[in-house]
């Protein structure tokens, strides 16, 4: 196995291969940032839906358009009525309103604005209009499984071990090259089809 760094069996996520890092961790060292540096521009990758993801996304998206047609095809029979002083009707009406809407968009948020965000200090993870960071002082290094055609990124973090960037393979190497650029305290490392293998067999 080529690498950067010892490469170990992790046991709680089995098959991953992950960075061996030592029983009793040392206090990490955060060292001032070299503003003498020229800052690297932003890098954006669009995250990749599998096809069954994306299918079920666009599924739950018709659910929602057929959900305030049907919605509003029985409020305008409701309003037809004359009944309007019925408040538990508003209510129910507005709350499949509210529904049909906010999940819509939801789902059209998650498609339009799902990627991943490399700026000089941070990994930004944007999935609709939720978001998370990671400092890339966290960031441990970053392994390339050619067998299973993934690329792994480890954390130091105790909650959070590991994190599956899930972009074209074509990216796989500006991913690297990037991430790498913007602090060279992170290992890479890569694993061959072969050597996958042998570790999936010895479990």
């Amino acid at each position: 196995m080529k690498k950067s760094r010892n490469i170990s069996q992790v046991e709680q996520t089995p098959g991953v291969i992950a960075p061996e890092l030592p029983a009793t961790p040392e206090p990490l060292v955060r060292p001032e940032p070299d503003r003498s540096r020229t800052p690297r521009p932003v890098k954006r990758y669009r995250y990749r839906f599998s096809p069954v993801i994306f299918g079920a996304l666009l599924l739950g998206l018709a659910l929602c358009l057929g959900g305030f047609g049907l919605t509003t095809w029985f409020f305008a029979d409701f309003l037809s009525g004359g009944n309007l002083s019925n408040v538990f009707e508003w209510l129910q009406y507005g709350l499949l309103y509210l529904a049909s809407v906010g999940i819509g968009l939801f789902i059209v948020a998650v498609l339009l604005r799902s990627e991943y965000v490399l700026t000089d200090r941070t990994l930004i993870v944007r999935l609709g209009f939720l978001r998370s960071r990671t400092p890339l002082e966290n960031i441990v290094s970053v392994h390339l499984f050619r067998g299973a055609n993934k690329l792994v990124v480890y954390f130091d973090s105790i909650r959070t071990n590991y994190l599956v960037i899930v972009i074209k393979e074509s990216l796989y190497n500006d991913f690297i090259h990037e991430l790498t650029a913007r602090n060279e305290k992170i290992g890479f490392s890569f694993s061959t089809p072969e050597e996958e293998e042998e570790i999936t067999k010895k479990k």
